[in-house]
């Protein structure tokens, strides 16, 4: 069983920079984000649905939500990288075009071209340090850079030479693409209550065979699996955060059975959730 985790933000833009020697992701990833993995510094491993690919200096990274990745380290010299991450209502409509056909189309890693390095490393520069203040309007300003930043990006697609830009996977089948967003978001929103493959057949008027081929179409993970990652997240942050018994976290993330949720987050984590607190 591949052992994945969900992100559940509640904030429509996020912005992370790290710089290290940080090693490689302990587990695949998802989310309801769109994602802009920037290198600028080093190489990385990034494996997106099973497939590997190698990300370079000055490269970026286009993921559509709902993908299935992670990275994994090259080697052990220090790199540096930016993560964005961003939902469809940070942006205006007339945005939305370019996202379809940077995020939707793909996904891409793009070489950089030198003589737009400095642009780039400048948008997203600001875009961060916006990013770490507090100051009014600043989600306009964000969403001001964003767009210069999906505007530039876009161009360097549209003018890229085969060996400047990779797209990762080739012709799409998007057959559902619509359907497993709608479920996925339902999940999200309704993981503390008993929900299972009948539940969600009954509510999307589907049969549940064909929500699960939907599921490991497009997150490479079965429903139970990805329902028991987003449980398992939110049970991290409860053992983190509160002073809650362990039998009340696993009723407050969705499990009626104490012993089930004490196996399932054993299995995810590899330790329990006493170890992990």
């Amino acid at each position: 069983m591949q052992k994945i985790s969900v992100s559940l933000r509640e904030q429509p833009f996020y912005i992370n920079r790290f710089s290290g020697y940080h090693p490689s992701m302990a587990t695949h990833h998802l989310h309801q984000d769109y994602e802009i993995y920037y290198l600028s510094k080093g190489e990385r491993i990034y494996i997106i649905n099973g497939e590997e690919y190698l990300v370079k200096n000055q490269h970026l990274v286009f993921i559509d939500k709902n993908v299935i990745h992670k990275t994994v380290k090259k080697s052990n010299q220090l790199y540096e990288r930016m993560v964005i991450n961003f939902r469809e209502c940070f942006l205006s409509l007339g945005e939305q075009h370019i996202v379809k056909q940077l995020f939707e189309n793909g996904p891409y890693i793009i070489s950089i071209p030198q003589n737009k390095r400095e642009l780039i490393n400048t948008i997203i520069m600001r875009l961060f340090e916006e990013y770490q203040k507090n100051l009014k309007e600043r989600d306009m300003y964000l969403r001001s850079l964003l767009s210069q930043l999906l505007i530039e990006s876009n161009r360097l697609i549209e003018d890229a030479c085969p060996l400047e830009k990779m797209k990762v996977s080739g012709q799409q089948d998007n057959t559902g693409k619509n359907e497993i967003e709608k479920i996925i978001t339902f999940i999200n929103n309704n993981f503390t209550s008993d929900i299972s493959l009948g539940v969600l057949s009954y509510h999307f008027h589907v049969n549940e065979q064909y929500i699960s081929r939907l599921f490991k179409k497009y997150t490479g993970c079965s429903f139970i699996e990805y329902l028991n990652a987003i449980r398992i997240n939110e049970a991290k942050r409860y053992l983190i955060h509160t002073s809650l018994k362990v039998n009340q976290i696993a009723g407050k993330v969705g499990y009626s059975n104490h012993v089930h949720f004490w196996r399932v987050f054993k299995r995810n984590t590899g330790m329990s959730p006493n170890q992990f607190r």
